[in-house]
């Protein structure tokens, strides 16, 4: 134990001091119509903050600390709450990590063991012994829009903080549920409880976008996971891991399969719309007098869920991204256009990535399809998940190769996906004929 309550701690006098300045700062830049918002701030803060933690994932060997985060108590028998991504290391290297908990003062560490994840929504689920404090509340329905919300967690190693904002809903296309806060959650914050004013979670503090867009895991989907979690039957991790991911990626590859498959227009061919509201599509294009003579004109719609799924530093998943490339010049020759045609092809990369501790080698077949008047050149390829089995990465490359002055190319990744979801999406996609 690094804080030994026998002796004093020479840095609570700072952080008593740090925790003062964030008070008056809240109540002296807030403006005057609000300043019930800044009591109702103390008044949360001052009824939940015993339950609420600093999370450190330490490095047994260095017997120091790698990461820090929130963590509350959410149940009777002493479960804490916090996001995945803040202890997903001692999850995934076990035997090198430790988690320990902590208040602000340092006088008492626990020690807490990983005893449920949600790798979808960013939540774990600890069991710390000993633990007496009384559970937070959570609420039982969402805010409604413009409802007032208290983030807390720990910024920066700063100590327990306050950061007021507001309830703006769930974020209307995100491919997992989040609400929408306008609040600066900081590093460090991960994890933490957000309170509405009568003292009942809302949700969990999981990440932020900048000037003041933030958001946070639903509170339904921590007490799905608590209903889920029975302390006497441990779980092996990894594969509740996989399974979840399995699970998700036929949610959402069924969800596009069942939407909007109509095509629009990509230079002289077409691309897909929008085929749900997860799936957002953006758009470029540059012509021969926008860039260096001799440059083909191209046109391009690129498709893609807002967030990967956090697995380690060195994974990330979950992703699903569709391209279209429109590309047409009269100015090269048909050898010169193939080269420029070649080059971006083989440029396209999948969506995610990994290292070799996570994902083997990639296995492609290709294939001449013949679509309409044209010949395409179609690749599919796939890597499996060495930890993970069943789970795979799969690209879909195709190309025109028969017009000599004009090139149509597509892409999709399908990243922690199965066998049979990449089958169904690929047959769909093909029969699409957005070619």
């Amino acid at each position: 134990m690094f804080n030994s309550p026998t002796f004093p701690n020479p840095l609570r006098g700072l952080r008593d001091l740090t925790r003062r300045c964030i008070w008056l700062w809240l109540l002296c830049s807030t403006p005057h119509g609000l300043a019930l918002s800044a009591a109702e701030a103390r008044t949360t803060f001052e009824r939940t903050h015993d339950a609420i933690y600093q999370i450190r994932v330490m490095d047994t060997a260095a017997n120091n600390k790698t990461s820090t985060g929130t963590g509350f108590v959410v149940s009777s028998n002493g479960l804490v709450a916090t996001n995945y991504h803040v202890v997903s290391s001692a999850v995934n290297t076990p035997d090198k990590y430790r988690i320990e908990i902590l208040q602000e003062d340092e006088t008492t560490v626990h020690l807490a063991t990983v005893v449920n994840i949600d790798v979808v929504n960013d939540l774990a689920l600890l069991t710390v012994d000993t633990l007496s404090t009384t559970a937070l509340a959570l609420a039982d329905e969402g805010s409604r829009q413009g409802d007032t919300v208290y983030a807390i967690g720990y910024p920066f190693d700063l100590g327990v903080t306050v950061v007021p904002g507001t309830y703006n809903g769930l974020a209307p296309h995100s491919a997992s549920e989040r609400v929408h806060f306008t609040g600066s959650l900081n590093p460090g914050m991960s994890g933490g409880p957000a309170f509405n004013t009568e003292g009942q979670i809302i949700g969990i503090n999981v990440a932020t976008a900048g000037n003041q867009v933030s958001f946070l895991v639903p509170a339904a989907r921590l007490r799905a996971l608590l209903d889920t979690t029975a302390l006497d039957q441990p779980l092996e991790l990894r594969d509740t891991m996989r399974q979840q991911l399995m699970r998700n990626s036929e949610r959402m590859i069924e969800q596009m399969l069942a939407g909007n498959w109509q095509l629009v227009p990509l230079g002289r061919a077409q691309a897909l719309d929008e085929i749900t509201s997860f799936l957002r599509c953006w758009g470029d294009s540059k012509n021969q007098q926008q860039q260096l003579d001799d440059m083909p004109f191209w046109a391009q719609r690129s498709c893609q869920t807002d967030h990967n799924i956090y697995v380690s530093s060195n994974l990330v998943t979950g992703k699903i991204e569709i391209q279209f490339y429109w590309l047409e010049t009269d100015t090269l020759n048909s050898v010169q256009f193939y080269e420029h045609y070649e080059q971006i092809f083989s440029s396209f990369m999948p969506g995610n990535d990994g290292t070799e501790e996570d994902l083997g080698r990639w296995s492609c077949d290709n294939a001449f399809v013949a679509a309409r008047a044209d010949t395409t050149k179609a690749v599919l390829c796939a890597r499996g998940y060495d930890n993970m089995p069943g789970l795979y990465d799969v690209l879909f490359l195709q190309g025109n190769v028969s017009r000599d002055r004009e090139a149509h190319m597509i892409h999709f990744t399908l990243a922690g996906t199965t066998k049979e979801m990449a089958q169904k999406f690929t047959q769909r996609f093909i029969e699409a004929g957005a070619w």
